[in-house]
């Protein structure tokens, strides 16, 4: 059987429950209690003097936990008491330090190592207690037998027991600045803001009740002076006006101070507490920037002024290298959304790429996912291209192979990107294992030089056409000359003059369609513009377009009146042979075209030609 006992009063059965198992095993044997009178049965009656720790929860149904701790400490001091609570309430425990001397607060939920550590500490607590009281009695003992021989060793017992007391009282005051630092450290270091620092601070200074809410001077990395104070129960930052003092030391209602203060906030202030923090992590080498400086208004008397420095001196280190962690871990959050926001503001998709196709890093145009969807690959070929293999044409390998920029050009469904591989060493590897690819979408500049190599090989035909017309047009003459001479010569009798007009009409069309086909195949660009009429250049294309519509009726209503217009004529003639030519591409069974012109006259200062081009195409 274990040395000593343990007692746990609680409600719940469920957390007595929990207490076993979280003590199975341990070398402490554990009782329990649901109510304060069974607790109170087994603690002074049935195992009177077995026990060394009581932790009993805050609500109780026939008590309270401070209540029945009171208790235990009246009728068995040496027992350690300890409070279970859920929400912690500042008069609770006040309640459970002064009048039930609780050695520690177990809050709701409770971590297993740690609550197995305190119990471990009560226990030796209660031991030190016994060991204590049992060393007093012996000494007791010794001063009642020297108190036979002599009357005068009783004081001289006497100094040794007080000296001895107070060095212990001497001791367990260290120990306590020595946890409460402790506990200040690390709730320092579960901190991620600056609001909640200043929070911290003032709750650790709750005891000098003299002091005013602390104001907090820091620079960040841009070199700014930034002043963060309360307002209310709130934290409030803003910019500085000014610089405060770059001395480094600790200062007590020093008038630089009052006066940067009172210049800051526009009031005076009568004393004032300045405490810097040396800072080193943002600072550079050499730098005269002001240290982080906290600033207390406060009304101490000279005695507290001397208690304070000594308190906050104990925290100054903790206290800067804290505020040193928090103000890095934001600048580089900063940065790193910077960098995030720069690379996800390219156009062009880019990607971090290692040995393996696995990507480390990209930006948002490098995924074809909606924007919010989560993708779970990580080959760049599945997530960019959604390739089960990798992309045809991809540079990586040799880019990691020779150490020096690739690029070549990949495809992702209907649009072609030239990739450009950058190599780059990470950490000390001898040779390229990760590469920095971007993506280039060309498919439009491939296009145009398409189109550029298609207006190049029209140009040709126009040229070839030109010099053919005017092939052509020698024998058309000769053919049109001679049918004229024969219509001279001939009788007007009979159906020969009639055949000879035909021939010479065809002729004259043939020639005026040469002539059509010349002025629309000049494609000169340094033509001006001219005032021509929109009606005859709608009638000298048209006939070039005889066999695009020859399986469409055709209207034509030109107006009476000739629209001139001052246009370039041979880029006017080549939009009328678009239009007509679109429109005759767009009915794929027979059908019919209208073509007219009109005179717009709803501007009363101008005339509008308007030219219409009409199908019955499915558009």
């Amino acid at each position: 059987m274990s040395e000593f006992r343990i007692l746990w009063v609680d409600d719940d059965e469920n957390v007595l429950q929990s207490a076993q198992r979280l003590l199975r095993g341990s070398k402490w044997q554990l009782d329990t209690a649901l109510d304060a009178k069974s607790a109170k049965e087994l603690l002074f009656e049935k195992n009177a003097g077995l026990y060394a720790v009581v932790i009993a929860d805050q609500k109780l149904p026939d008590s309270t936990g401070v209540e029945f701790l009171k208790t235990v400490f009246d009728r068995s001091p040496a027992v350690t008491r300890m409070l279970v609570t859920g929400l912690p309430d500042v008069s609770v425990m006040e309640g459970a330090v002064n009048s039930a001397h609780v050695f520690r607060f177990v809050q709701k939920p409770w971590e297993p190592e740690l609550l197995k550590r305190d119990i471990d500490s009560a226990v030796e607590h209660h031991r030190l207690k016994i060991t204590q009281a049992s060393l007093l009695r012996e000494v007791k003992q010794q001063n009642r037998q020297l108190e036979r021989f002599t009357s005068g060793l009783e004081q001289i017992v006497a100094e040794r027991t007080t000296t001895e007391e107070n060095s212990k009282l001497e001791i367990e005051s260290k120990l306590s600045k020595v946890r409460d630092l402790v506990r200040f450290i690390k709730d320092l270091s579960l901190l991620s803001s600056v609001e909640e620092l200043m929070g911290l601070i003032q709750k650790e200074l709750k005891k000098f009740h003299e002091l005013r809410a602390p104001m907090l001077g820091y620079v960040v990395a841009e070199r700014t002076p930034v002043i963060q104070f309360f307002q209310g129960k709130q934290v409030v930052e803003r910019e500085a006006r000014q610089m405060w003092s770059n001395r480094p030391r600790m200062r007590v209602n020093d008038h630089e101070d009052r006066v940067y203060l009172a210049n800051e906030f526009g009031r005076p202030l009568a004393k004032v507490l300045a405490v810097p923090l040396k800072r080193r992590a943002i600072a550079p080498a050499g730098s005269d920037e002001a240290p982080a400086t906290l600033f207390f208004e406060h009304a101490l008397p000279d005695a507290r002024v001397e208690e304070f420095i000594a308190f906050i001196s104990e925290r100054l280190q903790p206290l800067a290298i804290a505020l040193d962690r928090i103000i890095l871990e934001y600048h580089l959050k900063a940065t790193s959304l910077q960098w995030e926001g720069t690379f996800d503001g390219i156009k062009d998709p880019i990607a971090l790429v290692d040995i393996d196709y696995q990507v480390i890093r990209s930006n948002r145009n490098f995924t074809k996912a909606p924007a919010g969807t989560k993708t779970f690959e990580s080959l760049c070929h599945r997530v960019f291209a959604q390739s089960d293999s990798i992309c045809r044409g991809c540079p990586i390998a040799d880019a990691l192979k020779t150490g020096q920029p690739q690029k070549n050009q990949i495809k992702r469904g209907d649009r072609v990107f030239e990739v450009r591989s950058y190599p780059i060493r990470l950490g000390d590897d001898d040779r390229a294992t990760t590469v920095i690819n971007h993506y280039v979408d060309i498919t439009s500049a491939r296009e145009l030089h398409g189109r550029m190599i298609q207006s190049e090989k029209v140009a040709a035909v126009g040229l070839l056409a030109g010099n053919i017309a005017h092939e052509l047009n020698n024998p058309l003459t000769g053919i049109r000359s001679l049918a004229q001479v024969l219509l001279a010569e001939v009788a007007d009798t009979g159906t020969l003059k009639e055949d000879i007009g035909e021939i010479e009409k065809a002729a004259t069309r043939s020639q005026k369609i040469i002539e059509n086909l010349l002025d629309f195949s000049k494609g000169d660009t340094d033509q001006k513009q001219a005032l021509v009429s929109l009606n005859d250049i709608v009638r000298r294309t048209l006939p070039m377009l005889k066999t695009a519509m020859r399986e469409h009726r055709s209207e034509v209503n030109l107006t009476e009146t000739d629209a001139n217009v001052r246009v370039e004529p041979h880029l006017m003639q080549q939009v009328v042979f678009n239009l007509v030519n679109n429109a005759c591409q767009a009915m794929k069974d027979p059908g019919s075209i209208a073509i007219e012109t009109e005179i717009d006259r709803s501007d009363k200062n101008r005339n509008w030609f308007v030219l219409h081009v009409k199908d019955t195409g499915p558009g």
